[in-house]
């Protein structure tokens, strides 16, 4: 596990993803465990991990959008709960590795149709908030915590989508920004697991202890080097990462039954994301025609 935390720590400091995103399929689809001690076990990592990669973020003053992280909050921290006692119980080990499989694939596509807008027009933060755009901040964190409560990590690709398809702020933004709200909400997560439901297993506070170290230290470089590395390359390692998580799913001879759902969940996501991007250029043009009649105003 020191040696898989390595590689998701860098990634989790680099990119939109938690090292869940790294963990979970690792623990599941490799090593076989349940799919609630890969969950426990990425919500005490990233506690850990992604907070040390806050701490690099405000000491190189890298900016972020403080709306996304408060409504995100505010909106993971009930989803979480209700995530943990009502979603997470209903399914099994096979469909929670299936869903994870599914929504993180669908997230790959989300990234891809972002990077084939070239020179595309972006934002440093949220143009024009009000309560709508808070209102769909605090839903995204709503649905993005459920996420959490049974894969470990989601907040942070939720919430990275609706910024950046959505809202069109810059990449450069949106990461550091999902990346302290995925740290807040590991450390709640864990909290809650930890000391509310007291039901952490020995097996994920053994790879947790293991690891500390070197999450502690990977996530801050990893937020270094994604701070330097062209986005193309970052998103390159994102594509490549929910392969070897599907290879690794199909690989463990899925029914064809739940083969099917993940190929339905992977289309509605793509369909869903494409609809949220197509909705954030009429956005755009908006803004674009206000700023316009503005400058109007003041030549007139």
């Amino acid at each position: 596990m020191p040696v898989t935390m390595i590689f998701g720590a860098l990634v989790a400091g680099m990119t939109a993803e938690g090292a869940g995103a790294v963990a979970f399929p690792v623990m599941t689809l490799v090593l076989h465990l349940d799919p609630t001690i890969a969950r426990d076990f990425s919500l005490m990592g990233q506690s850990i991990g992604m907070m040390s990669s806050l701490v690099c973020v405000i000491f190189m003053k890298v900016k972020f959008e403080a709306m996304a992280v408060l409504f995100g909050i505010a909106g993971a921290i009930p989803g979480f709960i209700f995530g943990v006692h009502f979603f997470d119980p209903l399914f099994t080990g096979a469909q929670k590795k299936m869903m994870f499989v599914s929504i993180w694939t669908a997230f790959a596509f989300a990234l891809g149709l972002l990077n084939a807008q070239k020179k595309r027009p972006t934002f440093v933060k949220i143009p024009e908030f009000c309560f709508w755009k808070g209102f769909i901040l605090f839903v995204t964190g709503i649905v993005g915590g459920v996420f959490d409560a049974f894969a470990g990590s989601g907040i942070d690709i939720c919430m990275f989508s609706i910024v950046t398809l959505l809202f069109r702020v810059s990449e450069k933004t949106a990461t550091p920004t999902t990346m302290i709200l995925k740290g807040v909400v590991s450390v709640f997560g864990f909290w809650y697991r930890g000391v509310m439901m007291g039901d952490i297993s020995e097996t994920a506070w053994k790879y947790f202890a293991v690891t500390i170290p070197v999450v502690a230290t990977m996530a801050p470089i990893g937020s270094f080097l994604g701070s330097h590395l062209h986005r193309q390359v970052i998103a390159a390692l994102i594509y490549i990462l929910e392969i070897a998580s599907l290879t690794g799913f199909l690989l463990t001879n899925p029914s064809w039954w739940l083969i099917s759902i993940a190929v339905a969940i992977i289309l509605f996501g793509f369909g869903f994301f494409t609809l949220v991007a197509k909705f954030g250029e009429v956005l755009m043009r908006k803004s674009e025609d206000n700023d316009l009649k503005i400058d109007l105003k003041m030549i007139a």
